[in-house]
């Protein structure tokens, strides 16, 4: 089900649009404060970020701090725009901009086009990997080091996933628990460091990978040239 957080100033509008997306099968948390927003992006992970928040300054600052840890698709409502505001949104990290009073069914049908396109995206990423002494595949979540074949578990598996895809580059560590765990808490980080100290006793001691930690921000995997 596609998860969405609903950002809309006005209570009674916020509390109607969400409705009618629940009625469309959709998952929705609503909250009306860009501070309740904001804790909220941190903590869950969603398919969609629908932002209508009366201070234009707040919206702004809202998207650019949604942005520092996220790449989810960020819809701005406004009841105006100038040429200005929109390339300031844009500029910010927003994906589109829709002018209220809102026809839902357009938001719905925008939602859906870029799922598509994502969707697209997604299945042209690799999926296996191959180096040295390793090899990784995250379809039949294998590892194979040396001789050794590791059947892993599926969050095993998404944690390497995104190390590999990102290889040589930090991976923040909310972006794993979000993605992974699907809620960036204290308990799910607890266990992300766990799984992190089993994927490294899988890979370090018999070849160069090396998964490496940046303090309280991620994880990157080293991969020699």
């Amino acid at each position: 089900m596609t998860h969405i957080l609903l950002v809309i100033s006005d209570p009674n509008v916020g509390m109607v649009l969400s409705e009618y997306l629940r009625l469309r099968e959709f998952s929705v948390d609503f909250c009306s404060t860009p501070s309740d927003a904001f804790s909220a992006a941190m903590k869950a992970r969603y398919d969609f970020c629908v932002l209508g928040l009366d201070d234009k300054d707040a919206c702004l600052l809202l998207i650019t701090d949604i942005r520092r840890t996220s790449d989810t698709p960020l819809f701005v409502l406004q009841t105006t725009f100038d040429k200005d505001q929109q390339l300031a949104f844009y500029n910010a990290g927003a994906d589109d901009c829709l002018v209220q009073p809102l026809v839902p069914d357009l938001l719905i049908c925008k939602m859906n086009a870029m799922s598509r396109r994502w969707n697209d995206y997604q299945a042209a990423l690799p999926t296996a990997f191959t180096y040295p002494n390793v090899q990784f595949d995250s379809v039949t979540q294998t590892l194979s080091v040396g001789k050794t074949v590791f059947q892993l578990s599926t969050k095993e598996t998404g944690v390497l996933l995104l190390l590999f895809r990102n290889a040589n580059q930090l991976v923040e560590r909310s972006r794993i628990l979000k993605d992974v765990w699907l809620a960036d808490n204290y308990f799910n980080a607890r266990s992300l460091s766990v799984y992190i100290n089993r994927l490294r006793h899988y890979i370090e001691p018999n070849s160069p990978l090396r998964i490496v930690s940046m303090r309280l921000r991620g994880y990157k995997l080293l991969i020699p040239s």
